[in-house]
């Protein structure tokens, strides 16, 4: 599998990596942008998916935006627009409430197959975290009463948790507590600064 984890969007440096992933230039790459975890978000807050947004539409990439939201019941249609891209992306906000639309929409098994057979699974901070095994101990940093069923599972394309924002000053407190919560649990983690990513190609894993 090849997985691109960071804790907020695509840097500079970031995106070489990401076209060397994906095997293409930059300008070849048709990316799908999900920021589905923010729904939860009030429209006053979410200038930070503006900025991962504008971050990630910097680079040369081709870049579509998708409301996965739009295609409960219609998942051959989404089989096929995301069949057709190199590169699926998950953005940030609400790690409980994106895992529960991944499986409320059936998404979930669609990323699987998908993934499987080669595209590029990436995300930042939320994107990434559900990427791992387990989404427990979060709950500090989100709330999982905003997800109508609150699951544990991440999507388990690695088994490793990615920790992000470790040396964010407003949620570090935070995110410390849950990493140290993951390692007593026994969870292999990432931890990640803001500027940061992990590559993961098959056996081979880097941080970068």
């Amino acid at each position: 599998m090849k997985l691109f984890l960071s804790s907020l969007a695509i840097s500079d440096p970031q995106s070489v990596e990401l076209a060397k992933l994906v095997g293409k230039k930059p300008k070849d790459i048709k990316l799908a942008l999900v920021e589905n975890a923010a729904d939860t978000y009030a429209e006053g807050s979410r200038a930070w998916v503006d900025q991962n947004r504008a971050a990630i539409q910097g680079h040369d990439f081709d870049v579509e935006i998708i409301d996965i939201r739009q295609y409960k019941g219609k998942l051959p249609q989404l089989k096929d627009k995301l069949t057709a891209k190199d590169v699926i992306w998950f953005g940030g906000g609400n790690t409980y409430y994106l895992r529960w639309l991944l499986k409320d929409t059936g998404i979930d098994k669609l990323l699987a197959e998908l993934v499987e057979h080669g595209k590029v699974y990436g995300g930042g901070s939320a994107g990434a975290i559900i990427a791992g095994p387990t989404l427990k101990h979060f709950e500090t940093a989100d709330d999982p009463k905003d997800a109508p069923e609150v699951i544990l599972d991440g999507l388990g394309f690695t088994d490793s948790v990615v920790v992000p924002h470790m040396d964010n000053a407003k949620f570090a407190s935070v995110i410390h507590g849950i990493h140290d919560k993951l390692k007593s649990d026994g969870y292999k983690t990432v931890p990640l600064g803001d500027s940061q990513a992990v590559v993961i190609n098959d056996k081979e894993q880097k941080v970068i």
